[in-house]
């Protein structure tokens, strides 16, 4: 009974995708963006961040990177990744934001997608996921964009 409840235990654990960004880095970013920091809080399998997320004008961009488990406790970093994006955004119709092709409900938020591009508007900004490799489908990228959240407050 104790290892079930254990595996159990491990299945629910879960790591949020924005604490890899490591905590200085949010606090630096959140101030060049006005005191939020939306980031996601899910990726696809083993994306993670690596480096170079920076607010350049007003637009915050982070890649996240795919790797790979070579053997127990050894990874290598792959050439796959996807790009999160916050830019500012006031126009009426977050829909028109990218053109898109696909409305999806995902986590209680409407997200909208184009070929390799998801996206949804939340407090005057467009959260964006976009995979320049074509290789995400789009409720991965959906999911991404769905789970992004503020966590300029979180440590």
């Amino acid at each position: 009974m104790w290892f079930a409840m254990r595996v159990m235990l491990v299945a629910l654990a879960f790591t949020p995708a924005w604490s890899y960004v490591p905590a200085p880095l949010r606090a630096q970013l959140a101030r060049h963006e006005g005191g939020t920091l939306y980031l996601p809080a899910r990726t696809p399998p083993f994306y993670r961040y690596r480096s170079g997320a920076a607010v350049r004008g007003r637009f915050l961009t982070v890649e996240f990177r795919d790797r790979v488990r070579v053997r127990a406790g050894v990874w290598k970093w792959t050439d796959r990744t996807f790009t999160w994006q916050v830019r500012p955004y006031a126009g009426p119709d977050c829909r028109a934001w990218g053109n898109a092709q696909k409305t999806l409900q995902m986590g209680g938020n409407k997200v909208y997608w184009s070929p390799n591009v998801a996206w949804r508007c939340v407090g005057g900004r467009v959260l964006v996921a976009s995979d320049g490799s074509g290789r995400l489908p789009d409720v991965a990228l959906g999911e991404v964009v769905a789970s992004g959240l503020d966590v300029a407050g979180r440590g």
